[in-house]
Formats: structure tokens, sequence, C-alpha cells
């Protein structure tokens, strides 16, 4: 199940959301760019992580 949080509507607190989504989007982007790279693809699901310990 996917959980969806609002984001605030005006002011410093939304300023900072949008900063993190847009640092999340960076890295997310970074984490699949070196996977490809290396030949593979980046894991996504809970299951998927649990498996390669």
């Amino acid at each position: 199940m996917t959980c969806t949080i609002p984001a605030p509507a005006n002011g410093p607190d939304r300023e900072r959301t949008v900063a993190l989504h847009q640092l999340v989007r960076h890295l997310v982007a970074d984490g699949d760019a070196r996977a490809a790279k290396a030949g593979r693809r980046a894991r996504r699901t809970l299951s998927e992580m649990e498996t390669v310990r």
C-alpha cells in the first residue's frame, strides 16, 4: 500500500518539501545510472532488496 502525504501549501515548509523531493529524484536517477553502468538494474521492491543481502 502506498500512502501519500500532502505537501504544505505555502511558506518555508513548502520550499523544504520541494527541495527534498528534488534531492530524492536526483539520488534515484544517480542510483539508476550507476546500476545501468554496472550492467544491473536498481532494486525497487522491498522483497527484491531483502533477497540480496
